[in-house]
């Protein structure tokens, strides 16, 4: 069960991205509310510590600061799913 919450707290912060990146709809998302989302998958403890689940997540933290581009932060989150699914937890 903890997997597919990582799992879907991770997708949940990806559709933001996309959001973002596709410039589709009424409300603005800032940087600070993709972080806030990143953020919150970071706080799931079912993500052990220094695995690479973790490592692509902050990176996408770092990428989100730094004010990389949308697709960029997003194809991070990606890796940080399918590392999710390469470590074994059920997503």
């Amino acid at each position: 069960m903890g997997g597919r919450a990582a799992a879907q707290r991770i997708r949940k912060a990806i559709a933001l991205v996309n959001a973002v990146a596709d410039g589709a709809g009424d409300e603005d998302l800032t940087p600070t509310e993709i972080a806030e989302a990143i953020r919150d998958c970071l706080e799931l403890r079912e993500i052990e510590q220094g695995s690479n689940v973790r490592k692509y997540l902050g990176e996408a933290l770092d990428a989100t600061s730094d004010g990389m581009p949308a697709d960029f932060v997003a194809m991070t989150l990606y890796a940080a799913l399918g590392a999710l699914g390469e470590s074994g937890s059920e997503v």
